[in-house]
C-alpha cells in the first residue's frame, strides 16, 4: 500500500501508537481511492447489559497509487503488525506499506457509522473537550480500588463515559468521545471540534481526526 509521503506513516505510527492505551482489539484499514481510513476503537460494549457507549476513532491518510494498479480494501489487523511495518518504514525511510498476512474479526466493526447525510450541530471549544476527557479520566481513578474487578471496572467505566454531554434539545455525544479525541491526540491548544448528527451517531471533527459515537448497544 503506497502511502503518499513519510510523514503520513509517521502520523499512523502515532495513531496506532496513542490508540494502543485505550483499546487494543486492532485497526481497521479501510481503502478507496487515493485514501487510507484507518479507525481504532476507543472503547465499546463488551455484551449485554454493558452500557459503555461505542467511541472510535479515525484518521485519513493520503496514497499514491501512480505506477502501481489501485485496489479497495476492507481489514483489520492486529496493532502490532501496523506499528512493526510503520517502524521499520520510517527507519528504511521507505513509503511503501507491506500489508500483513493475517486479517483478524473485531466485534466493533459490526455497527458502522454513516458515510454520509451528517449535520453540523454545534462547534466546541477543544480545551473544553480536553476538560472533560480530564475530569473523566480522575473520575475514573478515583471511582476504582486497588486490583478492581471486570464487573466494578464495567459499572465505573459506564457511568462516566455514558453520561451525555451537550444540550438534550440541540445535540448530545457521549463523555466517552471526549477521552478519544483527547487521548489520541486529536485536539489543538486553541482549536475547536465540529460535532456533526446522522441517524444515532454523533461525529466529533477536529484538526487531528474524527470521533464517532453512539451510545451503547450491546454487541
Amino acid at each position: 500500500m503506497p502511502f503518499a509521503s513519510l510523514n503520513s506513516v509517521k502520523d499512523l505510527q502515532s495513531f496506532v501508537t496513542r490508540a494502543k492505551t485505550l483499546d487494543t482489539t486492532g485497526v481497521r484499514f479501510v481503502v478507496s481511492g487515493q485514501v487510507l481510513a484507518a479507525s481504532v476503537s476507543v472503547m465499546h460494549p463488551a455484551g449485554l447489559g454493558d452500557g459503555v457507549p461505542i467511541v472510535i476513532g479515525l484518521r485519513t491518510f493520503a496514497l499514491d497509487f501512480a505506477g502501481q494498479p489501485r485496489f479497495e480494501l476492507d481489514s483489520v489487523f492486529e496493532m502490532d503488525a501496523i506499528t512493526d511495518r510503520s517502524h521499520r518504514m520510517i527507519s528504511e525511510n521507505s513509503t511503501a506499506f507491506p500489508l500483513p498476512p493475517r486479517e483478524i474479526a473485531v466485534s466493533w466493526t459490526a455497527m458502522n457509522a454513516p458515510r454520509s447525510g451528517w449535520t453540523t450541530a454545534a462547534v466546541v471549544e477543544d480545551a473544553d473537550i480536553r476538560k472533560i476527557a480530564r475530569d473523566g479520566i480522575s473520575k475514573v481513578s478515583e471511582g476504582l480500588p486497588d486490583n478492581p474487578g471486570a464487573p466494578l471496572l464495567a459499572q465505573v467505566r459506564s457511568a462516566v463515559w455514558g453520561e451525555q454531554i451537550g444540550d438534550p434539545s440541540h445535540v448530545e455525544f457521549p463523555a466517552g468521545a471526549t477521552l478519544g479525541a483527547h487521548s489520541l491526540g486529536f485536539l489543538l491548544p486553541r482549536g475547536e471540534t465540529t460535532v456533526s448528527r446522522a441517524g444515532n451517531w454523533v461525529r466529533l471533527t477536529s484538526t487531528g481526526g474524527h470521533i464517532l459515537a453512539r451510545r451503547a448497544v450491546a454487541l
